[in-house]
């Protein structure tokens, strides 16, 4: 038997494990049903993992931040990790670790959209250990 999403009224086939817990909706439906709030679907919420996340563009705040940390650089900025190794290794650790460090500050959201994950980690790999 089908499991019907009683929001949409559509088959629940990749979500189906979590048809219950997600109160018969696809994951989807139940976050904007629950926790999307008043706030315009096309536009990320404070949830966590907010499917409207990847709407929100960014890349202009990517490429702001690269050019930010490009002036410093040139510029004699201190940075903990001044090495284009260091600062490598220091991304891709900031990147590996970013969900630990959300759970820790609890006062910081967990985000959905990759071009502000890829910003945070950009201006944290300057400092981070």
């Amino acid at each position: 038997m089908a499991q019907i999403c009683r929001r949409c009224g559509r088959a629940a086939k990749s979500s189906a494990t979590n048809f219950e817990i997600f109160e018969q909706m696809h994951y989807v439906c139940f976050h904007y049903e629950f926790e999307h709030g008043d706030v315009d679907v096309d536009e990320e919420c404070s949830a966590g993992g907010c499917p409207s996340a990847s709407i929100g563009g960014g890349r202009e705040a990517v490429v702001g931040t690269a050019r930010e940390l490009a002036m410093e650089s040139a510029s004699g900025t201190p940075w903990r990790n001044a090495e284009l190794h260091e600062y490598l290794e220091a991304f891709a650790a900031w990147l590996d670790d970013s969900g630990g460090i959300y759970a820790e500050n609890g006062n910081m959201r967990v985000v959905g959209n990759g071009w502000e994950v890829v910003r945070r980690g950009l201006r944290a790999a300057t400092r981070y250990e």
